[in-house]
């Protein structure tokens, strides 16, 4: 064998499947209402038409890593060691970012932005500056098990291309696997199909562990959050919210379906 040739074949070895192990229960990482939606060494990505509220369900999404309760039935659990969240921003201004911190730290109705997450807004930044910045804060930040990147369309430069896609899809693997993390990243849906966008959103559904969508309810008022695809579990139940005098509470999805219904939506 050539040296090239023993180097595959020990790097083979080292991808056997062994029946002696069996992975622990902290990769299971993010689930609402109790389904698994996310764990170690996989992505999921959060879907929706633009302002549907998506941002809304990921601050929830934060804030419960950051609080021992749920948010709307959604909840973090980090692994044992590892409870670090990083979260890059990279579409927002400045008074969006800040603004969306502030909805976060509301939601956990702290003081102040627990010490253990680490915020980035990188909009000003290009996709393989972006990617090279995510590798180092891994490299340094062996504690943080969970990143959220919001949005993954800036991390390529043209989402229709599929040669591009698919290698973003195979960095987004990459990473998790070698990092040993759960990636959340936000993708738009198209407005005329309703699917995720370009060939990215194709390659992105292909391999996640769930791609969920959130929808707007316009005369209801309502932001629901849905499984789209699941990998590792059950659909779960919608999850809608509504916003009192700014304040945001869950309402029950059934009685969104009602009003819907009677008045002649389906």
């Amino acid at each position: 064998m050539t040296n090239e040739t023993t180097k595959f074949a020990e790097q083979l070895e080292t991808r056997r499947y062994n029946p002696e192990y069996t992975p622990p229960e902290d990769y299971r990482v993010l689930t609402i209402r109790n389904k698994l939606v996310g764990s170690l060494q996989g992505y999921v990505v959060f879907s929706g038409l633009p302002k549907a509220g998506k941002s809304t369900f990921m601050a929830a999404t934060i804030a419960s890593a950051l609080h021992p309760s749920d948010m709307f039935n959604i909840k973090i659990n980090f692994p044992e060691n590892r409870k670090r969240l990083c979260y890059i921003d990279t579409e927002s201004s400045d008074y969006d970012f800040y603004r969306q911190m502030e909805r976060i730290k509301t939601l956990t109705t702290f003081s102040k932005i627990p010490g253990n997450l680490d915020a980035f807004s990188v909009r000003e930044d290009n996709h393989i500056v972006i990617q090279e910045y995510i590798k180092i804060y891994l490299e340094k930040t062996p504690e943080c098990s969970v990143l959220i990147v919001d949005g993954l369309l800036d991390l390529c430069l043209n989402f229709n291309d599929e040669v591009e896609s698919r290698k973003l899809v195979q960095w987004l693997k990459y990473i998790t696997k070698v990092y040993n993390i759960l990636i959340i990243t936000v993708l738009h849906l198209g407005k005329k199909e309703g699917a995720t966008l370009g060939h990215l959103g194709s390659a992105t559904d292909r391999y996640a562990v769930s791609t969920l969508e959130v929808v707007k309810d316009k005369e209801q008022q309502t932001f629901t959050l849905q499984s789209r695809f699941m990998r590792s579990d059950a659909d779960f139940e919608p999850v809608s919210i509504k916003n009192f005098d700014g304040v945001f509470h869950e309402v029950p999805y059934e009685m969104t379906l009602q009003q819907n219904f009677k008045n002649g939506k389906k």
